[in-house]
């Protein structure tokens, strides 16, 4: 579920949340493998949510709420 979201995420038309929603994609895909582990999978994902870098770019609540929403679960599926 989580996945599809990123995926509607990165083509939500919001350059700063595609191509964290890409990011993030790419660090569960990596994760999944096996290249990622599960410390370095959660510090990657959580510096692409981090407040102040994040509140410099977005300039739309609902579609930050979902990313950040998304990043967070898939964290917590750890």
């Amino acid at each position: 579920m989580s996945v599809d979201q990123l995926k509607d995420l990165i083509g939500c038309g919001k350059g700063w949340a595609e191509e964290r929603a890409a990011m993030a994609l790419d660090f569960t895909e990596l994760h999944a493998l096996g290249e990622l582990a599960d410390d370095e999978y959660k510090e990657l994902m959580q510096y692409l949510i981090r407040t102040d870098a994040l509140d410099e770019e977005a300039d739309d609540i609902a579609v930050k709420s979902a990313l950040v929403n998304t990043i967070n679960g898939l964290i917590k599926l750890l």
